[in-house]
């Protein structure tokens, strides 16, 4: 029997309503990578969550800007089973040409969503020196 983790990317992993986006903007941490920029939040589920921003400043032509979205949401649906649970990770190009390569998406994705985590986590800990 194959107990291969599903691949599938259902609207539950996938980050809708601007309010979570808006969230992740003001309260969340970032990592940069040489293709990526990752924005993290804390999300109180038991999986990550992904929300794109590709905008139009880097990619004048939508038909680039959504090839660049497909590579980000691909990478994410390889690795989702491998990245932390209860974040909400939104991708960012880092620069803006060229069209990232999958393969290196997903390990550059998956390293800086282990970064996100750490900066997360740090910034949550209560603070000994905050303390009256």
């Amino acid at each position: 029997m194959d107990t291969a983790p599903r691949l599938r990317f259902p609207r539950h992993l996938r980050l809708v309503k601007r309010g979570d986006f808006q969230r992740a903007y003001k309260d969340g941490v970032r990592a940069r990578g040489s293709i990526l920029v990752v924005v993290a939040h804390g999300n109180e589920l038991s999986h990550p969550r992904l929300g794109l921003s590709v905008g139009k400043v880097a990619w004048k032509s939508a038909v680039k800007r959504n090839r660049v979205r497909r590579v980000f949401r691909e990478a994410f649906r390889l690795e989702q089973h491998r990245l932390p649970p209860g974040l909400d990770l939104i991708l960012i190009p880092a620069q803006p040409k060229p069209t990232p390569e999958l393969a290196a998406t997903r390990s550059e994705l998956f390293e800086l969503a282990q970064k996100a985590l750490r900066k997360w986590t740090a910034k949550r800990a209560p603070r000994a020196d905050s303390a009256p």
